[in-house]
């Protein structure tokens, strides 16, 4: 009676081991079955109320206006983006004309967009046009979140399968299942990663002008029209060798009316 009293506790303990084994499916390995079936599916998660949570919104735009001065206005928008502690992604120059441009991309936290923006239309001479945009990409942020929630779900019950795994084939093929798994959730975090600096940093193109002083010019537009009339010239010529057949032509009816003129009428009888 006492050598059962002893045993009592540990046979109890085999008991609960073989139940919570067998109802515990993902846990379990069966050499016969295929790993693909091993990704479980999983229950849909419930709608989430997107009021509830922060707004993830992208915001970006472009401004245009006229400037006293290209290289004031520049420094003036350097100075306003460092402040703000946003940077230039990229900056580009041109001249056509009487006119100097100038653009500037500028990334900039998106509480200061606003105010960025404000300053930008005092220091404006003349503002051409202003197009700013809001993109809400809550919804698609927090299923990314949830799926990339699922997807490390996953990873941790390969890596408990992979641990119980009893021969060689069985490694292989979790192996092969957790390295999808994985890759998958890069991708995710990836993409969270984007949302959150598109979020974070809202961008502005900016690009300013300024109309320089019209001259007439004479020595610069006399040495255009030489170039003009030389010019001319040359199309003149090849618009002569173009219609050469019908100068042929002409000659030749003028030549045949000239000697019919000079051929003397018959005499009358």
């Amino acid at each position: 009676m006492k050598l059962f009293l002893l045993k009592f506790p540990v046979l109890m303990g085999f008991i609960v081991a073989a139940c919570s084994t067998q109802n515990s499916p993902e846990l379990a390995v069966d050499s016969d079955t295929s790993y693909e079936m091993l990704n479980v599916p999983v229950t849909e998660q419930p709608p989430v109320q997107t009021e509830s949570v922060e707004r993830k919104v992208i915001r970006e735009g472009e401004i245009y206006f006229e400037c006293r001065d290209i290289q004031e206005t520049d420094s003036f928008l350097k100075n306003e983006v460092k402040s703000a502690k946003g940077y230039i992604s990229s900056e580009s120059s041109n001249s056509y004309g009487e006119r100097t441009e100038k653009r500037l991309s500028i990334r900039i936290p998106a509480d200061q967009l606003d105010p960025l923006l404000e300053k930008i239309q005092s220091h404006a001479i003349h503002i051409e046009n202003t197009n700013i945009r809001s993109d809400d990409v809550t919804e698609q942020y927090i299923d990314v979140e949830a799926r990339l929630k699922t997807k490390k779900e996953l990873e941790n019950r390969y890596m408990e399968l992979l641990k119980q795994a009893g021969n060689l084939e069985e490694t292989l093929g979790l192996e092969r299942e957790l390295a999808n798994v994985r890759g998958e959730i890069e991708s995710m975090e990836g993409r969270l990663r984007y949302l959150s600096d598109r979020v974070a940093l809202s961008t502005l193109n900016v690009s300013f002008y300024v109309e320089g002083k019209r001259t007439f010019g004479f020595l610069s537009k006399a040495s255009e029209g030489i170039g003009n009339g030389w010019e001319n010239l040359q199309w003149f010529l090849v618009l002569l060798i173009n219609i050469w057949p019908f100068f042929l032509i002409f000659g030749a009816l003028l030549f045949w009316l000239l000697k019919r003129k000079k051929t003397p009428p018959p005499p009358m009888k």
